[in-house]
């Protein structure tokens, strides 16, 4: 994933009027996620589904973020690990958004296109819509948030088990890495598709 398109996507799924924006957004969409760590990051990687052209299931996978520079010069780099060998996918500045939630649920809305036959920017925007407006309880520690994107959706027909997808956005915002697992699923609808993102203990 080349940078500048990176962020373009970012922008795309992050962008929301201020009056339509829930606190799920301000919160997982928040500059500086990784400003607090110097530290290797490591989320384990798993995505299965069907056997389509253009869609690379990934058994076990690594995500590695790794911060390189100092101070507001710092940049993250990421890396996918997959059958033994390293993908550079792009840097990112560590002032900026989670590049992490960014890859994921680019991956995601990739699948899902490649699965349905789907249009990507429909999808993508449905995606921002249902996070924008997600909110979620206070809590101390790792809360997760449940999201159906397509729900209610006008094609959902078309979509088959992705209709029912399940977004779920663990956090929490009192550690210096916030982003703590991410998950999309479509088998508790008869689908085969689940890609999963988990923090490695640190």
């Amino acid at each position: 994933m080349k940078p500048i398109r990176a962020m373009l996507l970012l922008a795309a799924l992050s962008a929301a009027p201020a009056a339509e924006a829930g606190r799920l957004a301000e919160v997982i969409f928040q500059p500086g996620a990784f400003a607090a760590t110097t530290e290797v990051t490591r989320y384990a990687h798993e995505r299965k589904g069907p056997e389509i052209a253009g869609l690379q299931l990934v058994p076990d996978g690594e995500l590695v973020v790794t911060p390189e520079g100092a101070g507001e010069a710092t940049r993250l780099s990421l890396v996918h690990h997959m059958a033994g060998r390293d993908v550079p996918i792009a840097e990112f500045p560590a002032s900026g958004g989670d590049p992490v939630l960014l890859w994921f649920l680019e991956n995601t809305v990739r699948s899902m296109a490649i699965i349905t036959e789907g249009s990507p920017f429909y999808i993508r925007n449905r995606m921002r819509e249902a996070i924008a407006a997600a909110d979620f309880a206070e809590a101390q520690g790792p809360v997760t948030v449940e999201l159906h994107p397509f729900a209610q959706d006008a094609r959902r027909q078309a979509m088959g088990p992705f209709a029912d997808l399940v977004l779920r956005i663990t956090f929490d915002a009192g550690q210096s890495v916030p982003l703590r697992a991410l998950e999309a699923d479509t088998t508790s609808a008869g689908g085969t598709y689940r890609e999963t993102l988990t923090l490695e203990k640190r």
